[in-house]
C-alpha cells in the first residue's frame, strides 16, 4: 500500500505498478485526485476527505483464459475469455460493502451493479461510494485495476463539495459519508491509511473467494459462487425500479426480481413478461 496526497488518477497510478510487475493486492490510495474518473468516461470528483483507492487484481481463475465460461452477454455469446471478469465489479462491491461493516458501519447497501449506497424507507438511496474496475491483457497473462472512490468525511471550508453526485446516468444522487453512519455515536473512522487498508483486504479477500469458487461452479455464469451474497446485498431488490437507457431514455419498468449469473437485472412487466437489462447500457432508478 501506497499512500500519496495527490495525484490525477489513482487507477492511472495502479496500472503502471501493475506493468512494471506489482503483485496481485498491490494499492495505491491518494488523500486528492485531480483527475479522477467514473464508469463510462464522467469524471469523479475527488475532494478532499474521500478515499480514492485503485488495487492491482491478478485473480487465479484458470490456467487458460477459456478455462471457465463467461461470456459477455450470457451463455450462447460466443467469446470465453475476459466475459468471466464481468464478475470483477461484483466481487469488489461485495468487498468494499465487508469493509464498510468491519468499520462499523452495517447500514451501507449496493445499488446495482455496484455503488455504496445508504437509504431508507423513506428516502431515496444516497451515494456513499463507487467502483471503476479497469481490465488489461487476457485472463491468463493479463490484470484488473479496481478502482474505488468513498466519500469519508464532508469536505470542510470552499473546497468541492460534491452536492449531486452523477453516476453517468439521468438524475443524480445525493452525497452520504462513511463517517456519519457508523453504528453507535461514540465510533470515529481511524486513520486515513487504516481505512485504506481495511477496504484493499476486504476487496482482495472476496476476489480471491470468488475466483475459488469459480473452480467448483466452472460453467454456471461468472457470478455464480457470488450470487447469493450478491442479490442479499442489494438495496432495491423486489422494489419497482425504472432501467433508464445511457441516453436518459426509458428502457422499462417493473419490480427489480433478481440478478443472473452474468449480471444482468431482471424486471418483471406489468404484462407478465420479464426484461433483462445490462449495466453498461443502462441503470436502475427508483419507480
Amino acid at each position: 500500500m501506497e499512500v500519496l496526497d495527490s495525484c490525477e488518477s489513482t487507477n492511472d497510478e495502479a496500472r503502471r505498478r501493475a506493468l512494471a510487475g506489482a503483485p496481485h493486492g498491490a494499492a495505491v490510495a491518494a488523500h486528492r485526485q485531480t483527475l479522477g474518473r467514473g464508469r463510462r468516461g464522467h469524471v469523479w470528483v475527488s475532494p478532499p476527505g474521500g478515499l480514492y483507492l485503485s488495487i492491482v487484481l491478478r485473480p487465479k481463475v484458470g490456467e487458460r483464459g477459456d478455462a471457465v465460461s463467461g461470456e459477455k452477454d450470457g451463455p450462447r455469446a460466443g467469446s470465453r475469455g475476459l466475459g468471466l471478469l464481468r464478475a470483477l465489479p461484483v466481487a469488489s462491491g461485495l468487498g468494499a460493502l465487508d469493509a464498510c461493516h468491519a468499520l462499523g458501519a452495517t447500514v451501507p447497501r449496493l445499488k446495482w451493479p455496484n455503488d455504496l449506497v445508504i437509504c431508507n424507507s423513506v428516502d431515496r438511496a444516497r451515494k456513499l461510494g463507487g467502483i471503476l474496475v479497469e481490465l488489461s491483457g487476457s485472463t491468463s497473462d493479463g490484470f484488473a485495476v479496481c478502482g474505488i472512490g468513498v466519500n469519508l468525511t464532508r469536505p470542510k471550508g470552499n473546497g468541492i463539495r460534491p452536492t449531486a453526485v452523477h453516476d453517468g446516468m439521468a438524475g443524480a444522487l445525493e452525497p452520504a459519508y462513511l463517517g456519519e453512519c457508523l453504528d453507535g455515536r461514540d465510533r470515529e473512522l481511524p486513520g486515513y491509511d487504516a481505512v485504506a487498508t481495511v477496504f484493499r483486504d476486504a476487496i482482495v479477500s472476496r476476489v480471491d473467494a470468488w475466483a475459488k469458487g469459480l473452480a467448483v461452479q466452472p460453467d454456471d455464469g461468472p457470478l455464480a459462487p457470488i450470487l447469493a451474497d450478491y442479490q442479499a446485498s442489494l438495496y432495491n431488490l423486489d422494489r419497482r425500479v425504472r432501467a433508464v437507457a445511457t441516453d436518459g431514455s426509458l428502457a422499462g419498468e417493473g419490480t427489480f426480481l433478481s440478478v443472473d449469473a452474468w449480471g444482468h437485472a431482471v424486471l418483471g412487466l406489468a404484462d407478465g413478461t420479464t426484461l433483462s437489462v445490462d449495466c453498461e447500457r443502462t441503470s436502475l432508478r427508483d419507480a
